[in-house]
Order: structure tokens, then C-alpha cells, then sequence
């Protein structure tokens, strides 16, 4: 397959209109193809059909874009390529189709107030008029898709294509919708949001799965037509929330998984981990923009030192990285991007290249479940009113990995298909609050073959409940209203994870807990319940800027039980959202304390990520300095130990030089004067 070891691309962000005669009038294909060259790119994503429906090339079956005057950009960019050895992604647009979208309306989204995509101004998540959505579940707007497809692979020969925008980004109630969900259950699509009724939850899961089938169709339109090109689906939009729809469904659809982000370094480890390991080929790849922070800001260019740590990042979790660079609306390109920033960025990394194709080693794998992408709480809501923001189901697993980064404990980010084959001590179970029963099959598998389970906030399953050896029976209230800051009062058991907490000052709890009552002995109660004297955003207050602990009702809260050879710890409430230092300590002992021995310990400062995996018998060691802002501040003195017999000599492959080390009996250490944006270590025997 082509993908292999091609990791340097590049994709031109060309969504421009035809209203005005200059726009893509000065488009040079030679000159971009010879900056990509130049600058050591390896593939180029070229636009065939951006959002604005129209074409880049002289299509029969659609619209071309006027500015071009008949001339075959898309086609000229494609034989520059190979013409340079420079493998061709084609990029088509799905449902965001704003040609189609003005010419066909009864193929249009609705909305549950009625509005079309277009008729809403002023809004997030694509909401201000410029973008015309398109229903998927249309039947005539999937015969235009075939056709288009169908042209645009027996026209040119390109090596894989890019399906951009395989989501809705709105709740959809079309005729489309409607006909064929009266059709599978017999009832009218739902207009109160209720994730405590089942009715409701299943309506999401058609959702996703008509999604995954409109993405499988459009991946056969092509291979029927071109077996061998690759397919990749946008996925970016896993990490959002439940109203787009779009689930780990869609990766069974792809050759590799990949999609855009704009949200920093910690969401980039966290979604290269999990792109990496859901991916059906490697690399995956990654995308983002040359401009800082995202496109909007079409003049500003990102630093080097951010440029260098998102292609190293990628690519040390054998990913591709992908370069979105936003054209002018007149086709031109600012050449130094590629010809100076990305080449003296590719002349350091792609030495790295053959080093990383390894297994990643992991004591804690943290499960991002894509269909549970909900807070279970949110009820009697009108479907209008509903948050696009990610809440507890995006916060909570990514707040775990920055306590597992900080704490130096080799981590992962793995998917539902992950679960059975996992190698790690631990998986963690952050605010996942619907478990599926082939899930929760490969869970109870991994605990009885003696892995840990980490869950905090809502018990995802019944069987889940059995195994911690509990009942769910509520979310933690009084009388009148749930708390919005609750506290864990830790037992004399529980003391050892509590450092710094007692029966006078808990464990600050800014959220409502999760009720459980124990229903199995031998269960250990690490901390209990308790409620603020008061209910908080009341006139009635004991201290009138805070809630302070006052009602201690002595129910479980935190519990640890073992099952078999494994164990299960248990939090009635995700604290590692919490941001206190000492409350992410807490979660950093439970954390150890599930995690086994680690292979690779560091004093590594919590921005300075330590990943580590074994190839061909040497050890590779990576440092990335994953600071948010440029520029990067080097650090010094980084030491590691490896817990293992055998290894003789460290070797920085940045630098070409050995770095000083020593070896004992069961353990090999180095120290690394200064680490920069990243380095990479060889150990051998």
C-alpha cells in the first residue's frame, strides 16, 4: 500500500467562490508542485470538490468553477505529482455541498425549529449562513455522489481519496430522517432530549449507523471503480459531540484513519494514541493548519518550534502529518511556507522516519468510547436547546492523560475494537456512561485475565455494577435539587490515595456524584459521600463565597474491589476533571496503584511527554515538549531509567551522539543534558 512510510503531505485549503473573476484566476499548478518538492512532501491532498459544490476540474456531471475558465487544475496538480514522484489524494466533499444544496432543497437538513443550515446567522458548529448541508440519507443526493465519484475515478488515476465531512452538523428531521426511522422502529424521530429513556438512545445509535453506512457506500462507489485506491474519512468530528454522529463506525470504513485538529498539544497525543490504534493500516495521519491557531486566520503562519512538534508528534506515534495551508482567493500560495519553514522542518524529522513503526508500550490504556459521547443527566431538553460543547465524555479522558503525562506513566488512548487485545495493567473508564454488550464483553475478558479497570462517574452497565459488586441507584441529591459541589471523605483505607484530605477538609468535588450502595462483601471503601452544609446558588449559605462540607452521610464513594486476579476502583464523580494539584495527585496514586510496573520511569517536568516502544531489539525512548505556547523552553536534565537487563549504549538519533549512561543489575540509565522540542534515544544490547 502506498501509505507505507510516506509521511510528509500537504493539503491546499481551497473553498473559494466563483462570484468574483479573480478568485483561483492565478492558481500555478507547476509552481505548487515544485515548493512541495522542494520542501520534501511526500504526497499532496489535492480539491477536487471543496464545500462550495463546485469543481476543479471540467466535470460533466457537476458544476465547474468559473474562475478556472475551463482549466483542469484539479487534473494539471495531479500529473505534476507523479511527474515529481509525489503520491495524489483526491479530496471530495460529502454532505457540505452548497452547489447541491441551492439547487435541490428538498435535499436539505432540517433542523427541529424547521430552519436549512444556511438559514441560521451568528451560531457555532457552522451555523452562520456561509455552509449549505445536504442530508445523507437522501437517495437522490447519493446518486449525485456516485455520479461524481464515479467521474472523478474514471478520469484520473490518483492514489487514495479523502471524504471530507462524513458527519451532520446539526440533528437532522428531513423527510429522508423521518421516513426512514418511522420505517425501522415504527415511531417519529424524537424532539425532547432524555438519555435516561431507551427510545432515545437507540434513535442515536441509528444515527451513527446510518452514518457508517453512508460512509461504506461511498467507499464501495469508489473501490468498484478504482479497487486499489485508498479511502480515509473524516473523522475529526469522533471527538465531538453526539450530534454529529460520527463513531468509531466510520474506521471500519477507511484504509487509515486521519482528520483535522486545532485544539494544542495534549489533544493531539491524546487523538494520535487513539487514531493509531483504531486505524486498520498505519500511518494514520494527522491534519492541521499552517495558520495560527486555525484557518480563520488565514495570514498568520505558525511558529517552527509548533510546526516541528506536530509533525514529531505525529510521527512518533507512526502517524503522517499533514500540512492545511489556506490559499489566496486568486490561487496564489506563499512560497516560503514550503521552499524555507516545512523544508528545514522535514530536513530534521524524516531521518527519524525509519524508527518508529514499533508497538508503543502502555501501562494505562485510556478507553475513548465514540458512542457514549453524552452526559446521561441531560433530560427533558428540547432538542434546540442541546450543547455542541464535548462536556464530560471528550474532558474527562483527556484530563486523564494530562495526569498520566505529568505523572510519567506510559499511557495509551485506545477504541471499543481495542479493549480485547490491550497488553496494559489498567484501562480507564472516564465518565463513560453507555457501555455496549461486546464492550462490556471484552471488559469482563480483561479482568479476569488480570488487568485493572479505573471507573469514575456513571456505571456504564449492569454487568459493570456486578463487577465492582454495586447498585446504581441515583445521582447525588437533596430533597430539593442536585448538588453542583460535592466532597470525598477518605476512610482509613482509603488514606493512602488521599494525601492531604481528612474527615475536616475532603476532596472538593465541583460536580453532583454518582449514588451507589454496595451489594458484595469484601468491597473496600476508600472514601465516602459528603454534601455542602448547604445547597449551592441558594440564599441560604454557611459561608457566603464557598459550600464547605457539613452533611457527612457515610455512603460509598470511592471502592476498590478485587475480582479475581484483577481489581476495580471505582469514583462516584470524574475527579480528574479537577484541577487542584492535590486532586490530580489523588487520581495519579489510584492510577499507580493499577498500573503495574513500568518498563520506563522519568523525572521528565508534566509538559515533557515520555513515550517509549521496542523495535527490531532496541528500545526507543522519545521525549516531546509538549508546551502550548512558542517558544519552547528547553529542559534540562531529563533523566530515565529502564527496568530491564541487557541494554549497553544510549544513542540520541537527533544528534548522532552517545549519550552518557549506566548499567546494573535489572536496570539501564541515561540523563539528557537538554531536552528542546523533542528527542529521540536508541538504546541497544
Amino acid at each position: 500500500m502506498w501509505i507505507k512510510g510516506n509521511y510528509r503531505r500537504n493539503l491546499l485549503d481551497m473553498h473559494i467562490a466563483d462570484w468574483n473573476p479573480e478568485f483561483l484566476s492565478k492558481v500555478d499548478p507547476k509552481e505548487y508542485v515544485d515548493c512541495l518538492k522542494e520542501a520534501g512532501f511526500q504526497a499532496a491532498m489535492v480539491k477536487a470538490m471543496p464545500h462550495t459544490g463546485l469543481c476543479n476540474y471540467p466535470t460533466k456531471r457537476g458544476v465547474m468553477h468559473r474562475g478556472l475558465k475551463g482549466r483542469d487544475f484539479f487534473g494539471e496538480v495531479v500529473d505534476e505529482c507523479h511527474k515529481n514522484g509525489i503520491s495524489v489524494i483526491a479530496y471530495y466533499s460529502q454532505v457540505f455541498d452548497n452547489e447541491a444544496y441551492d439547487k435541490h432543497p428538498s435535499w436539505r437538513t432540517v433542523a427541529a425549529d424547521g430552519k436549512k443550515q444556511k438559514e441560521f446567522r451568528n451560531q457555532d458548529c457552522f451555523r452562520n449562513g456561509r455552509y449549505g448541508i445536504v442530508c445523507p440519507n437522501n437517495p437522490e443526493y447519493r446518486s449525485y455522489v456516485k455520479a461524481n465519484l464515479e467521474e472523478l475515478n474514471e478520469m484520473y488515476s490518483f492514489e487514495g481519496m479523502f471524504l471530507d465531512m462524513t458527519f451532520w452538523p446539526e440533528v437532522c428531521y428531513c423527510k429522508c430522517c423521518s421516513d426512514r426511522y418511522q420505517s425501522e422502529t415504527g415511531r417519529e424521530l424524537p424532539r425532547i432530549i432524555d438519555w435516561q429513556d431507551e427510545n432515545f438512545r437507540e434513535w442515536q445509535r441509528c444515527r451513527e449507523r446510518w452514518l457508517g453506512e453512508f460512509a461504506a457506500f461511498t467507499t464501495k462507489v469508489i473501490k468498484d471503480v478504482h479497487p486499489d485506491c485508498t479511502i480515509e474519512h473524516q473523522m475529526s468530528m469522533v471527538a465531538c459531540s453526539w450530534i454529529h454522529a460520527c463513531s468509531e463506525d466510520i474506521a471500519n470504513q477507511v484504509d487509515y484513519t486521519g482528520g483535522d485538529y486545532y485544539g494544542g498539544f495534549l489533544q493531539q497525543t491524546f487523538i494520535n494514541k487513539y487514531f493509531k490504534n483504531i486505524s486498520p493500516n498505519l500511518p494514520f495521519v494527522y491534519h492541521t493548519s499552517r495558520c495560527d491557531p486555525a484557518l480563520d486566520y488565514h495570514t498568520t503562519t505558525k511558529s517552527r518550534d509548533e510546526l516541528l512538534l506536530h509533525v514529531i508528534t505525529a510521527l512518533v506515534h507512526n502517524g503522517a502529518f499533514l500540512l492545511v495551508d489556506a490559499i489566496n482567493p486568486d490561487g496564489t500560495i506563499v512560497p516560503d511556507v514550503y521552499r524555507k519553514l516545512m523544508k528545514s522542518i522535514y530536513d530534521e524529522t524524516k531521518g527519524m522516519e525509519p524508527y518508529v513503526t514499533g508497538d508503543l508500550i502502555s501501562n494505562v490504556g485510556i478507553w475513548f468510547a465514540t458512542h457514549s459521547k453524552f452526559d446521561p443527566n441531560e433530560t427533558n431538553i428540547p432538542m434546540m436547546e442541546k450543547s455542541f460543547g464535548p462536556r464530560f465524555f471528550m474532558e474527562a479522558p483527556v484530563k486523564m492523560a494530562s495526569i498520566l503525562r505529568e505523572e510519567n506513566v506510559p499511557f495509551d488512548v485506545i477504541g471499543s475494537k481495542n479493549i480485547a487485545d490491550y497488553k496494559g495493567k489498567c484501562i480507564a473508564i472516564c465518565h463513560v456512561s453507555q457501555i455496549l454488550d461486546d464492550e462490556m464483553d471484552a471488559l469482563e475478558r480483561f479482568v479476569k485475565q488480570g488487568g485493572n479497570l479505573y471507573v469514575s462517574g456513571p456505571i456504564g452497565h449492569p454487568r459493570l455494577a456486578e463487577l465492582l459488586g454495586v447498585e446504581f441507584t441515583g445521582v447525588c441529591s437533596n430533597p430539593q435539587t442536585v448538588e453542583s459541589f460535592t466532597y470525598l471523605d477518605p476512610t482509613d483505607e482509603g488514606k493512602a490515595y488521599f494525601e492531604g484530605f481528612d474527615a475536616l477538609a475532603p476532596l472538593s468535588v465541583p460536580m453532583s456524584q454518582y449514588e451507589v450502595k454496595l451489594t458484595t462483601a469484601g468491597a473496600k471503601v476508600l472514601a465516602t459521600k459528603t454534601l455542602p452544609y448547604t445547597i449551592p446558588n441558594t440564599p441560604e449559605f454557611a459561608a457566603i463565597h464557598s459550600n464547605p462540607p457539613g452533611i457527612h452521610t457515610g455512603e460509598p464513594a470511592c471502592i476498590l474491589r478485587e475480582v479475581g486476579a484483577g481489581k476495580l476502583l471505582y469514583v462516584a464523580a470524574p475527579i480528574e476533571m479537577s484541577r487542584p494539584f492535590m486532586s490530580r495527585r489523588v487520581v495519579a496514586k489510584m492510577l499507580r496503584s493499577l498500573a503495574g510496573e513500568l518498563l520506563v520511569e522519568s523525572n521528565a517536568p508534566k509538559m515533557l511527554e515520555t513515550l517509549s516502544w521496542k523495535k527490531e531489539g532496541k528500545l526507543y525512548v522519545a521525549f516531546l515538549n509538549e508546551q502550548e505556547e512558542s517558544p519552547v523552553i528547553p529542559v534540562a536534565n531529563v533523566s530515565v531509567m529502564i527496568h530491564e537487563d541487557g541494554y549497553r549504549t544510549a544513542r540520541s538519533l537527533t544528534s548522532g551522539k552517545e549519550v552518557a549512561n549506566e548499567s546494573g543489575e535489572g536496570a539501564f540509565s541515561f540523563t539528557l543534558p537538554s531536552v528542546g522540542v523533542f528527542e529521540i534515544v536508541e538504546l541497544s544490547k
